[in-house]
């Protein structure tokens, strides 16, 4: 019971901060779609690119499964490896719901401090693609793309704004496109930090783990294959702390899961090449353990997540249990219209041969 329990804790504590967080992402991504000098200063040449790809990357709209097209669509327009490399890590690592559930989870120190890893991890995973690359780091002349697919992608740039406007597009793609993209595993990662948070303390993990710098190297094993996005893995990184892990090391985790999967990289070293993706993967580990030590120094043992630190003693006020109602409302519309309950449920059968 006190699984879910803490589940609802932190499903209330969240639920205002994602609601608004989903809505500016949708604000945000009609500003970047209309504003295509974004895109020109990105694939510019000179490794300015590659820091403007890292600061224009932070707080888009885009998680892990859909940072992946995006970024190889910029390649196309003529960016090079590093600022595509670093394109692909900034976006991920910390888009705008994120960094204000982390905020919200962990405080406004790991709030700050978390983008500010991310940044440095992709500016200088750019700048070593870029100079070991060199000028093979251009892109070939790959400009011609499918042309019913840009014919297809300008009309519905054009038609949108006229059927529904500018707030319309926003919402749309807020609480319909990125919330059914992000949803699913973020509900997970909520139901997995209340176990956390609720069984972790009572098993002595602090006192396993202790000070021992392995459990760096333990997340970063852990993040590089895993699946997750910036906001799912937010309320496990608070479940880790929780049960004993220090934040720096979940900082590890959080910095390498969202810019790495099996799945991206096997589409990398088609698209970069092995050698490009070596750096990346390398840049990647060691300045995430770097940020990851770096953090634990600077706060020692004196910290503690703001959703643990400040727990509901005397229930949620009146407005964060009003966003909890509304966000059950979209979650339980989402799975309904993505079908994703009944999705999973044909894999388990399938995969327990119960299905015929």
């Amino acid at each position: 019971m006190s699984i879910l329990t803490e589940t609802a804790r932190i499903f209330a504590e969240s639920a205002p901060y994602l609601l608004l967080g989903f809505g500016l992402a949708g604000l945000l991504h009609v500003f970047l779609s209309r504003n295509k000098r974004v895109t020109g200063l990105i694939t510019a040449p000179g490794s300015r690119s590659v820091f403007l790809a890292a600061v224009f990357g932070m707080p888009m709209p885009l998680c892990s499964c859909g940072v992946l097209p995006a970024a190889l669509s910029l390649r196309k327009e003529g960016a090079s490896k590093g600022a595509t490399a670093s394109f692909l890590i900034s976006v991920p690592e910390t888009d705008i719901v994120s960094i204000i559930l982390t905020w919200v989870l962990l405080g406004p120190f790991y709030a700050i401090f978390r983008p500010i890893a991310a940044l440095v991890t992709a500016i200088v995973t750019g700048l070593a693609i870029d100079g070991v690359e060199g000028a093979r780091s251009r892109a070939e002349t790959v400009r011609a793309t499918d042309s019913v697919a840009e014919r297809q992608s300008d009309g519905e740039r054009q038609a949108s704004p006229q059927v529904q406007g500018w707030f319309g597009e926003a919402v749309r793609y807020g609480f319909k496109d990125m919330f059914d993209d992000i949803m699913p595993q973020l509900t997970l990662g909520l139901f997995v930090a209340g176990g956390l948070v609720a069984v972790l303390p009572g098993l002595g993990l602090d006192r396993v783990v202790g000070g021992s710098p392995l459990v760096y190297f333990v997340m970063l094993l852990i993040g590089i294959p895993a699946y997750v996005c910036a906001a799912a893995s937010t309320p496990v990184a608070v479940g880790l702390i929780a049960g004993g892990i220090s934040p720096g090391a979940a900082l590890v985790f959080l910095l390498a899961g969202p810019a790495t999967n099996i799945a991206s990289l096997v589409v990398l070293a088609r698209q970069l090449g092995r050698v490009a993706l070596g750096i990346y993967l390398a840049c990647i580990a060691v300045i995430s353990l770097f940020m990851g030590i770096l953090f634990d120094r600077l706060v020692g043992n004196n910290f503690t997540p703001r959703a643990i630190m400040e727990p509901m003693a005397h229930g949620a006020s009146w407005w964060k249990i009003a966003s909890a109602v509304v966000l059950v409302v979209l979650v339980v519309w989402s799975f309904y219209r993505t079908r994703v309950l009944q999705k999973t449920f044909a894999k388990i059968t399938r995969r327990l041969g119960l299905s015929r």
